[in-house]
This record gives C-alpha cells, structure tokens and sequence, in this order.
C-alpha cells in the first residue's frame, strides 16, 4: 500500500487530483498554530500528526524542512479518538524521542506559544 494511505484510504478531491498529474509533488501541513490575537496570525507551531496505531514513525521530512527555514518549533502528534493523552515528538529545532502526554500538558505547551508571541 502506497504511503499516503497509511492514514486514511483517500485524501481531499483535490489532493487526490493533484496526485493524478505526473512530475509533481506535494505534503499536506496538517495544522499551524497561529496568533488568534486581531488579525495577526503569526504562525507559532508546525504540527504534523496521526491517528495512532501503535506506530512509531511518520515521515515528517518536508516538516521539519519547513520548520528549520520559518525558524518554527514543530511537533508530530499522535492521537486517539478519546484525545486524553497523546504521543508527542518535537521535529524543531531539536528532534526529541516520542513522549506520551496529557491533554492539559500539550494545551499548555500550545498556550506558551501564545502567551510568548509578540505581536508586531
């Protein structure tokens, strides 16, 4: 089975034509944290994640080259339906080991980031 199906049996309709045009490549960004504060949207966090299945991989290649040119933190998630603890790895700027934590834990990593943004 083709790596991109690991996760889910299809992407978006777009995604799915995209893929169908030969000598092109692309990786979704799952989700960026950004500013909520006005209109700044200043993005705060990468985050590339995935239902867990037990794995202990995901490519996050394209990730964490975004990261180390944006000069942003970036994280890969893995998570369950319930969302009560998650395992956790940083990507940037330094790649860390897979952590399990809570759900009050990684919200108030996400709040940090928050409460760290200057907005300019």
């Amino acid at each position: 089975m083709s790596p991109r199906y690991t996760y889910y049996q299809q992407g978006s309709p777009f995604n799915e034509w995209h893929r169908t045009i030969d000598g092109l490549g692309a990786v979704d960004v799952d989700l960026m944290e950004v500013c909520n504060k006005g209109s700044c949207y200043e993005p705060l966090l990468l985050i590339e994640h995935a239902y867990d299945k037990g794995q202990t991989y995901k490519n996050c290649t394209a990730i964490k080259k975004l990261a180390k040119r944006s000069n942003l933190p970036a994280i890969l998630i893995f998570y369950t339906n319930e969302m009560k603890t998650f395992r956790v790895k940083k990507l940037a700027p330094v790649e860390e080991d897979i952590r399990t934590v809570q759900a009050d834990t990684l919200i108030r990593y996400f709040k940090k980031l928050h409460n760290l943004h200057q907005c300019n």
